[in-house]
């Protein structure tokens, strides 16, 4: 690993995963450890905030040097897929599900955990340092599809 946070932290809400493999939390808390980041990392169930009060956290310590960015997961295969959501919506049938998630995602393949881990990575890291107040979608081009 390069240690491209080294001397950095960082809080990665959201840090649980609700079964076995890389949800976007656990991914994202790992790789950070990797580069050398102190982490304090959290998860719990409840409506999380969004971009309002990161980009008002944004504008407010923007002056001390504190960047806050948003990262808006879209249709990963992670845990919660398979524990929680193929349930819920095709019977337990994983295989169904993934490939009926998969036609609507314009790149034609699922990312993972990882990927939401990778630009979080980015933002933390200094290549990064003029970025902040900003939201990073990572969904395949999903949101760019508008359907």
């Amino acid at each position: 690993m390069t240690q491209r946070l080294e001397g950095k932290a960082a809080i990665v809400t959201g840090a649980g995963s609700v079964g076995p493999g890389w949800g976007n939390g656990r991914a994202t808390a790992v790789r950070f450890a990797e580069e050398g980041a102190k982490l304090f990392a959290v998860d719990r169930d409840a409506e999380r905030l969004r971009e309002t009060v990161d980009r008002v956290v944004a504008v407010q310590y923007g002056a001390r040097g504190i960047r806050v960015n948003t990262i808006v997961p879209g249709q990963l295969h992670t845990p919660m897929v398979e524990a929680r959501l193929a349930k819920q919506r095709s019977g337990g049938d994983v295989e169904d599900l993934l490939k009926q998630r998969q036609k609507r995602i314009p790149l034609g393949i699922e990312g993972d955990g990882r990927d939401t881990a990778n630009a979080a990575l980015f933002l933390a890291s200094d290549e990064a340092r003029f970025v902040t107040g900003t939201e990073i979608v990572v969904d395949g081009g999903m949101t760019a599809r508008c359907d």
